[in-house]
């Protein structure tokens, strides 16, 4: 594939996942409200601890998806379409094999965790118990399609993928709406239907891949390759004590708020890492898009374009982080009274510290694709892991100690300002990438570019109260000031010049449509 073509692919693929992140983050403002309103705050607490318990028992098959794609990607960006096959078929059978064993294993281990150990109402912990059997059904079709969801991904068909997770969106908003008219216990109810689409969507793309990639040909006789596994392993080991550490920090701190305050609180976290989800999904999209250009860039030799294609992910993750950050830490307690009308205690100071340790993550996140595609990630994942696992026990100090439930928020900024120049040290060291040079293309211009938002954002609190108005205010300020500043200050003369280019090409198409109609 060309320079250009590349280019264009991304761009498609920006794109694509950046409509969808609008779409998916649009539809949620309004389904999350309604499930919360459905469920009540305990309901809507206990559904979000069950997830973390699935998370937990299905981390080992996240941490192989990412072993996938890698190999699926660096053997794309080599041009060996038989040996994408053979990985293929070696990642299809251990995905099998692991789905058929967690699922069996977690539904023994999810009951005894939700009946002996969680602080859940006595009369709610048989529903509790079904509703994590019936989520099985989900975690198993999601655990198989790993394999082909990464094909999409390693061959850069973002645009695609993000059709159907737009479908996914779109079902999900509208079950939202059925489940508060709704009669019967709604929180099975709810997990039947979640489980539901996720089963049709899963479907449909495990038939898309296995039809319309070649690579994805069934070859019984390439299952349980010995030396693919063998790499396969070697690589997730890594990852999962890297994706071990995240676990541990997200889920792992959601147990502990059940444990020491209970369900309602789960319920302000769980609104507040929706918050972050969805403000951090074109930052998330964009990186999505990135991943197999950087890893088949690698692939190719392309070692010095792969690094100035990071250090474009870091930077642009997080100013697409600042867009909705800004008026958001400035507005947030009327924003989740205009959203949920009674938004759950310390809603809004979780969602702030989330939205912090969100974008400190994106300021290197470039360079985790970066050292992912290199593929020496021992020392680099079994040091980061550490670190965010370490939220955990400092979490666990702060509650023994008596602090508020909110002081999670400042153990997920502490770790999580160590994890992100620890990334900068481990590109140094393995990519030779001078730590001046990430100063200087990702943090200033970043730094210059978010104080001058915040700067507009705040001013308007000088002369209007709390009001829909005021929010229209700020946020309208705040990206004004945001677009120029990012124009000015973060984008180079490349960028500019790829960015106008671009736009003028969109514009070029749309007046020869029109005037052809």
């Amino acid at each position: 594939m060309t320079t250009k073509n590349s280019s264009q692919r991304l761009a498609l693929n920006t794109v694509a996942t950046y409509s969808r992140s609008l779409l998916g983050a649009g539809l949620a403002f309004f389904s999350s409200r309604w499930v919360l309103n459905a469920l009540g705050q305990v309901d809507f607490g206990l559904f979000s601890l069950v997830g973390s318990i699935l998370i937990f028992i299905s981390f080992l098959n996240s941490v192989m998806s990412g072993s996938a794609s890698r190999h699926y990607a660096y053997a794309i960006g080599q041009g060996d379409q038989i040996e994408v096959n053979r990985w293929f078929n070696a990642a299809l059978s251990i995905h099998l094999c692991l789905a058929i064993s967690l699922t069996f294993a977690g539904w023994f281990i999810g009951d005894y965790v939700i009946a002996h150990i969680l602080n859940i109402p006595q009369e709610r912990i048989f529903v509790c118990q079904k509703v994590f059997h019936i989520s099985l059904v989900s975690l198993f079709t999601g655990m198989l399609s790993v394999p082909f969801i990464a094909m999409f991904r390693a061959k850069q068909r973002i645009a695609e993928l993000a059709g159907w997770n737009m479908i996914h969106s779109v079902l999900t908003f509208s079950f939202a709406w059925y489940l508060i008219h709704a009669t019967g216990d709604r929180l099975v109810i709810y997990a039947f239907g979640m489980t539901a689409i996720l089963f049709f969507v899963h479907s449909i793309q495990i038939t898309r891949a296995a039809l319309g990639f070649q690579e994805c040909k069934f070859v019984i006789g390439q299952w349980f390759d010995r030396k693919r596994l063998k790499e396969l392993f070697s690589f997730a080991v890594w990852n999962l004590i890297g994706n071990f550490g995240w676990i541990l920090r997200d889920q792992g701190s959601a147990i502990l708020l059940n444990l020491y305050f209970g369900p309602k609180v789960n319920a302000s976290y769980s609104i507040a890492k929706q918050v972050s989800d969805q403000s951090g999904q074109l930052a998330v999209a964009m990186l999505g898009a990135f991943s197999p250009e950087i890893t088949a860039r690698e692939g190719r030799g392309d070692r010095a374009s792969m690094i100035n294609l990071s250090l474009r992910a870091s930077k642009f993750g997080t100013l697409l982080v600042l867009v909705f950050l800004v008026p958001l830490m400035m507005e947030m307690e009327y924003f989740l009274e205009l959203w949920l009308v009674e938004p759950p205690r310390y809603s809004a100071v979780f969602c702030r510290l989330i939205l912090c340790t969100f974008l400190i993550d994106r300021l290197s996140s470039g360079y985790l694709l970066a050292v992912n595609a290199h593929g020496r990630i021992a020392g680099y994942q079994a040091t980061i892991g550490t670190i965010e696992g370490l939220t955990l026990p400092l979490t666990w100090l702060f509650f023994y100690m008596g602090f508020a439930p909110t002081s999670v928020g400042i153990a997920f900024i502490i770790t999580m300002l160590i994890c992100s120049f620890g990334r900068v040290l481990w590109a140094r060291h393995l990519l030779k990438v001078p730590i001046q040079r990430w100063i200087k293309k990702v943090v200033i211009p970043c730094c210059i570019v978010g104080s001058l938002a915040f700067i507009a954002a705040f001013l308007p609190n000088f002369f209007f109260q709390p009001s829909f108005a005021r929010l229209v205010i700020v946020t309208g300020s705040s990206v004004a000031v945001y677009s120029v500043a990012t124009w000015f200050v973060a984008l180079d003369d490349k960028e500019q010049t790829f960015f106008r280019h671009n736009i003028q090409n969109l514009w070029k198409k749309l007046w020869r449509r029109q005037r052809h109609t």
